[in-house]
């Protein structure tokens, strides 16, 4: 219970009120010690000398011991006067209203066994393009086991040089929001992940404005019609351990190995609207050593359900390098697997996750409906663990009970939210609206955090304040 002091909690407070810090946080070892860093999205932040409303803020805290340290002594990380003993990173976002820090993932783009970092600034503008987004890579490393400061006003001259580069959207993209979506993940084998982003937005914390900030100067929802994805692959980055300075990528350019897809509809299936609001990529659901990828449409219709959401797995995710197509008339040579939400509403595919649960050596499949009402308990949200198999799955699963696969086929554990709706101010717990994996307890099997984003707390009191969920591996029935 948060509501009583422990010292193995540390609580780490934002800079400036609406800044939004926390509003998506990643953990990983991006300085290469061993350690895990926290990197903290601070969307709303406001940067100073010039003053930019909303540029948006990435912070990377060094792990190590100082903060253990803290947490023992009750103290609180406040990130206006950070103490001298942890080390902080902090790039800031280039123009008011960019919105760095919205998004992030961690992965090993140049394969030297550090975890690198890919950040969304979605409303960034480009080419006189409003809200058409940018993704800046970091390298890891033991560079960032530093306190430092880096402004990307200064992009090409900053103390990142030759460890940063950035990505834009095609010329023209104009409310795209490239870049609200990201990751890192190695879809070729060949241990260097590629940079998969979209242009696709639904976030319900998007509308939050930044201290200062005009009316609808925030934005939740958006992207290209439908949703795209476009994913820079590895080869395109040059050799050594320095890039240029100022190194920009632009989708669409040539000569880059590069892959668009678009979303698209296919008659009596699905019509795609946010396609590729979740990304998920780098592990193998089949059993063919080969790396899968996962890419969600919260918002999708599926079988006439409106926002029931829909899920694509592409195997052999290699298959798509210098591919450009829709959704509409994916490759045949593709092997792909559609899945549709369980009900309307349900926005199947708004989280996602991915493990070896059971250890058997393929990795399984979770996802998320966060808005689905289980036997009558609206918004109380189902998770769905989608069992990996030797071979691919069937090329549509339907998650409405009655059109389930049979086991034979594939299986998949729905594990259901506790709580519906009890009044307008006592929501359903809108389950797994957030989630991440790892093996927590040591067993060899992988585990699942997730959240309850609207779960009651401990006290009377405290209502929708949310919860946090570890469900072991072990612990979930392979049905």
């Amino acid at each position: 219970d948060l509501a009583v002091p422990n010292n193995r909690v540390l609580n780490i407070v934002g800079d400036g009120a609406q800044e939004a810090t926390g509003g998506e946080i990643w953990m990983a070892d991006v300085t290469g010690d061993g350690a895990g860093d926290l990197i903290i999205g601070r969307p709303n932040f406001r940067a100073a000398a010039p003053d930019r409303i909303g540029a948006g803020a990435l912070t990377i805290i060094v792990g190590g011991p100082a903060l253990r340290t803290l947490a023992t002594n009750g103290a609180t990380l406040d990130l206006r006067a950070p103490p001298p003993s942890v080390r902080i990173v902090t790039l800031v976002g280039a123009a008011t209203l960019d919105r760095l820090g919205f998004w992030m993932r961690t992965g090993d783009i140049t394969g030297d066994g550090v975890d690198d970092i890919a950040v969304g600034a979605d409303q960034e503008d480009t080419g006189g393009a409003v809200n058409s987004g940018a993704v800046y890579v970091i390298r890891g490393g033991p560079h960032l086991d530093a306190n430092l400061t880096v402004d990307l006003a200064g992009f090409g001259a900053t103390a990142l040089d030759g460890r940063i580069f950035r990505v834009l959207p095609p010329p023209g993209s104009a409310d795209y929001h490239f870049g609200a979506t990201v990751a890192l993940a190695d879809l070729d084998g060949n241990r260097r992940a590629e940079l998969i982003a979209s242009a696709s937005l639904n976030r319900a914390g998007g509308v939050l404005l930044a201290e200062g900030a005009p009316p609808g100067s925030a934005v939740g929802s958006g992207g290209n019609p439908g949703g795209s994805v476009f994913i820079l692959w590895d080869d395109n980055l040059p050799a050594g351990a320095l890039w240029p300075a100022n190194l920009t990528f632009t989708m669409g350019a040539l000569p880059i190995s590069q892959t668009r897809i678009d979303g698209g509809s296919v008659a009596g299936q699905y019509t795609n609207d946010r396609f590729g609001e979740e990304i998920l990529g780098g592990l193998d659901y089949n059993g063919d050593a080969a790396p899968d990828v996962f890419f969600g449409d919260i918002t999708g219709q599926a079988t006439g359900r409106d926002a029931a959401g829909v899920g694509h797995v592409f195997f052999t995710a290699a298959r798509l390098k210098n591919r450009s197509f829709t959704m509409s008339a994916p490759p045949v040579d593709i092997a792909l697997t559609t899945i549709f939400g369980p009900s309307a509403g349900a926005i199947f595919s708004d989280t996602a996750a991915h493990g070896d649960f059971d250890n058997d050596g393929i990795d399984d499949l979770a996802v998320s409906s966060p808005t689905a009402s289980p036997f009558g308990r609206v918004s109380a949200g189902i998770m769905h663990v989608i069992w990996g198999r030797s071979g691919n799955w069937p090329a549509v699963v339907d998650l409405l009970d009655a059109r389930k696969p049979s086991p034979a086929l594939l299986r998949i554990t729905d594990i259901f939210g506790a709580r519906g709706d009890v009044s307008a101010s006592d929501r359903g717990d809108t389950l797994m609206y957030s989630a991440a994996s790892a093996d927590m307890d040591r067993d060899g099997r992988d585990d699942l955090i997730v959240n309850e984003m609207r779960g009651n707390g401990v006290s009377p009191a405290a209502t929708d304040v949310g919860n946090l969920l570890v469900i072991g591996g072990a612990a979930i029935p392979k049905q």
